[in-house]
């Protein structure tokens, strides 16, 4: 993130401060302490990514998507306001959708393993096994720990259709 300008010293701290109440599992916190911010400073994309977390905390995923859209704009050329469109997409119920503006994503961050990941996701929502099943692999394979994408995997509800194939290590 910038660094604050000199007439705005308390940007930092506040930042600091929602991360902190991010971290304690007190999203609502978090996002009262981001309203205290300037304007201007509310639109860095650290603080626009904190904000979409808080937002997906509470379940508020309409805000969540329009917190992502706006992420797009200031930070066009970084994956995550892309990725978490799609995101809040899917937990709109709308996961088609998310699918379908994620998978020509996949040309411009090659080497993302986030975007094979979360389309295993959707697939797999939408009962495309065979699908899910290689983008899973894919994922696993774009990433320098398959370990840690594995424990993910295992925790994660929307690939629970996969689990036995990523279980028994099928899957890689």
């Amino acid at each position: 993130m910038n660094e604050p300008t000199s007439n705005e010293p308390h940007v930092e701290h506040g930042v600091r401060a929602a991360q902190g109440w991010f971290e304690l599992g007190l999203p609502a916190e978090a996002e009262a302490e981001i309203v205290r911010l300037p304007r201007s400073a509310q639109r860095q994309p650290e603080v626009l990514k904190l904000r979409f977390h808080a937002a997906r905390a509470c379940r508020r995923h309409g805000d969540a998507l329009q917190i992502a859209r706006t992420l797009m704009e200031v930070a066009e050329d970084e994956l995550w306001g892309w990725l978490y469109r799609s995101q809040a997409l899917h937990w709109l119920g709308r996961t088609s959708e998310a699918h379908d503006l994620l998978l020509p994503l996949q040309r411009r961050w090659p080497r993302a393993f986030e975007i094979p990941y979360d389309l295993a996701c959707y697939c797999a929502q939408a009962g495309r096994i065979t699908e899910a099943n290689d983008w899973y692999s894919r994922a696993a394979r774009l990433t320098k720990h398959p370990a840690a994408v594995k424990s993910m995997a295992l925790a994660d509800p929307d690939l629970q259709p996969l689990w036995p194939e990523i279980r028994s290590g099928k899957l890689t």
